[in-house]
């Protein structure tokens, strides 16, 4: 492993964050666009879950139930309509 090596995590791209640091850079803010936030990624999850479910791709099904609960999380986590 190279020490001088950017963490992936972090990397930018055109003033960007990288779909994989969003996650891990993502604000909690109690906010009506987190639990939007929330809700997005579960329904994304849902689709992408039963698309794999149906083609009999297991990869993008646990994408799927993965993102899907993260969603679930992101929206536990937000207590705005609580």
């Amino acid at each position: 492993v190279r020490r001088d090596a950017p963490d992936p995590r972090f990397v930018y791209r055109a003033g960007r964050p990288d779909m994989r640091s969003s996650r891990v850079l993502k604000k909690k803010d109690n906010s009506i666009e987190e639990e939007l936030g929330g809700l997005g990624e579960r329904l994304k999850g849902a689709v992408k879950q039963g698309v794999g479910a149906v083609t009999g791709n297991e990869s993008l099904r646990r994408e799927g139930k993965r993102e899907n609960k993260e969603g679930k999380a992101r929206q536990e986590d937000n207590d705005v309509l609580d």
